[in-house]
């Protein structure tokens, strides 16, 4: 399934584990594309919590339909650039002076400007879980339209279009794409950004263990070679992990 979104400026992602000094991502984590449609989607089931408590820590609930994707990328027409402010918080006064301050930052990704920015999400749905699960296709693509934000409340979007299709994962040895893909082991003719990402398939929620995986998000369209994992999506393809 193929969403198309459009952001309305500002896409504030927060890098984790973070301090006071918190860094932003500048494109879209797999985590928070599953943690986007997971919400619409437990609506459907009439659950509306967001997170619940499990062990010593909590978890986000999207982790109830994680089963149903095999595997989640993102492609994004025009280079977001990341900007921040500092913001001067925990301000203590005593006789009319100032105790004790503390300065934190506010980053975020800009999608400002004389081009048109899109971001287009592809989900790949696992026929087999979706079948043993209380949802069906329709439910998801409902989902899908239900989108409202990419993490963060900064982070609001528009879905424009919605299209969803069956595939084959295929082996090759070179592709080309515009979708991030897992960089390990591979060569890459063209540009883009290489950004560590949580491994989405240790979980959501509690990201301070949480195994990691590095992303190249292209610019534009890139050719990759290697042992790739393929899925042609219309007349797209999205190379997938090893």
């Amino acid at each position: 399934m193929k969403v198309t979104m459009r952001p309305t400026g500002i896409v504030a992602l927060r890098a984790l584990p973070q301090s006071k000094m918190r860094t932003a991502l500048r494109y879209v984590p797999p985590t928070t594309l599953i943690g986007a449609i997971a919400y619409p989607l437990l609506h459907i089931a009439g659950d509306r919590s967001e997170t619940v408590y499990k062990g010593k820590t909590f978890r986000s609930t999207a982790e109830r339909v994680l089963g149903l994707f095999d595997w989640v990328t993102v492609k994004t027409l025009g280079k977001p650039r990341l900007q921040g402010a500092l913001l001067k918080i925990n301000t203590i006064y005593w006789k009319k002076k100032i105790c004790q301050s503390a300065v934190t930052s506010f980053p975020f990704a800009v999608m400002y400007g004389t081009k048109e920015f899109t971001v287009t999400a592809v989900y790949l749905i696992n026929e087999d879980a979706l079948e043993r699960s209380t949802y069906t296709m329709k439910d998801i693509e409902r989902a899908a339209w239900g989108i409202t934000r990419l993490g963060s409340r900064e982070s609001v979007v528009s879905v424009e279009g919605v299209e969803s299709g069956r595939t084959k994962i295929v082996k090759s040895q070179i592709a080309e794409t515009a979708y991030a893909f897992p960089f390990r082991g591979l060569e890459v003719e063209g540009k883009g950004t290489l950004q560590s990402v949580v491994d989405w398939s240790s979980g959501i929620g509690d990201y301070s263990k949480a195994s990691r995986l590095v992303m190249f998000y292209p610019e534009g369209i890139v050719r990759v070679r290697g042992r790739l994992r393929t899925a042609k999506i219309g007349e797209e393809v999205v190379v997938l992990a090893h």
